[in-house]
């Protein structure tokens, strides 16, 4: 959806094919800010798994002028004791240079239109808890933290070989 920014004219719309090394650039971006390691990606593995019928993920993008400013990757995810659909946040991400111009909150926008296009009750995502800058950004747009839960997180490796054993 096309809309105006400080930025010029910027588009928001579903990740194509042909985005896929811009947003796996865009990723190990990201990476470098939160000083992660550089993440090993093929952007073939963007096209498999964000396009096309069964695909993982939805990814939208920012751009303006042809080029890729941003983009936000989302999975659905399913609350069986409530009974209700949510939409998970996996990456939000704006260069550095494009930041303050409205992109992030249009490509925020377009998430919650396509939670509400999903049939999603809320979007759910996990912030550094040093990220100030996201903190003030996301509560802008209404978020709130939900400090009676922490995010855990287990290698599918150490799933698999847990598997045998009792505790």
């Amino acid at each position: 959806m096309p809309s105006a920014s400080k930025y010029g004219a910027l588009k928001i719309r579903p990740m194509a094919p042909a985005d896929a090394a811009a947003v796996a650039q865009m990723a190990r971006e990201l990476a470098a800010v939160l000083d992660d390691p550089e993440p090993v990606i093929d952007p073939n593995d963007f096209v498999r798994d964000g396009t096309g019928p069964e695909r993982w993920f939805d990814c939208l993008v920012a751009e303006v002028d042809g080029t890729l400013i941003g983009y936000a990757m989302v999975c659905r995810a399913y609350e069986a004791h409530m009974a209700k659909r949510r939409l998970w946040l996996s990456d939000l991400y704006v260069r550095a240079h494009a930041r303050r111009t409205g992109a992030g909150r249009a490509l925020m926008t377009e998430v919650g239109r396509l939670a509400i296009a999903q049939g999603a009750e809320a979007v759910y995502w996990d912030l550094w808890r040093l990220n100030r800058l996201g903190k003030a950004f996301y509560g802008r747009l209404g978020a709130v933290e939900i400090d009676d839960l922490a995010i855990w997180r287990v290698a599918s490796q150490h799933l698999a070989a847990a598997s045998g054993e009792s505790h």
